[in-house]
């Protein structure tokens, strides 16, 4: 006889989708929206859930000229390591022209940090691997140890959502949150990273699922 299928009781957390009971969520008051107490912050003894607070307080940077070659680039990653661009092409994916010196010099497409156009495919885990000037094309190839790397950091701290901790800090009391002072840009910093890790349990929860 097959077991009778078990359905838990009580409200769920909007972020991390957990659920808990009523006296361990609280509601935001930006979005109204409830959360448990591990996906909120107090400020001035009321409650933000960490989505807002990091909308908030976080200013929004402005969209490089390369954004979208580094979307492309994440996309292609999941189906190819090396890929061939013409200049052409990479101008109608970024919807602007290439300067002068990319056409002139292969310094420009060196693979160095600190410049915008080279941080849209080195932070996407790309390399610049051949530049030919006379036939105007480029050479990606993707950076396989840094993909890895970056893999195991994420379960590294996927584990760490999954630990007791995790439940223990979502039932606190109400008068312990409430108490706490004013949260600071610091330590948002460090929210945002909770926030994130969060939100990548949520999806591996959801794809365990399906």
């Amino acid at each position: 006889m097959p077991g009778r299928r078990v359905f838990q009781v009580g409200n769920i957390c909007a972020l991390c989708e957990e659920t808990y009971p009523s006296s361990a969520l609280y509601k935001c008051r930006i979005c109204g929206m409830i959360y448990c107490g591990n996906c909120i912050i107090t400020e001035n003894s009321s409650v933000m859930c960490l989505r807002c607070a990091v909308k908030r307080v976080s200013p929004k940077a402005p969209k490089s000229k390369y954004a979208n070659l580094s979307i492309m680039l994440s996309k292609r990653a999941r189906f190819c390591g090396e890929i061939k661009l013409s200049f052409a092409e990479i101008e109608g994916i970024i919807g602007d022209k290439l300067p002068k010196s990319a056409y002139e010099d292969k310094g420009w497409w060196s693979n160095i940090r600190g410049r915008s156009h080279s941080e849209a495919w080195l932070n996407v885990g790309w390399r610049v691997k051949e530049v030919n000037l006379e036939e105007k094309t480029v050479t990606f190839i993707r950076e396989t140890q840094t993909a890895d790397n970056t893999n195991a950091q994420r379960k590294t701290r996927d584990k760490k959502i999954k630990s007791s901790e995790f439940k223990l800090l979502a039932l606190k009391t109400r008068s312990q949150i409430l108490g706490k002072r004013k949260i600071s840009k610091t330590k948002l910093a460090i929210l945002q990273a909770r926030l994130k890790n969060i939100e990548r349990a949520r999806r591996l929860r959801r794809r365990s699922k399906t």
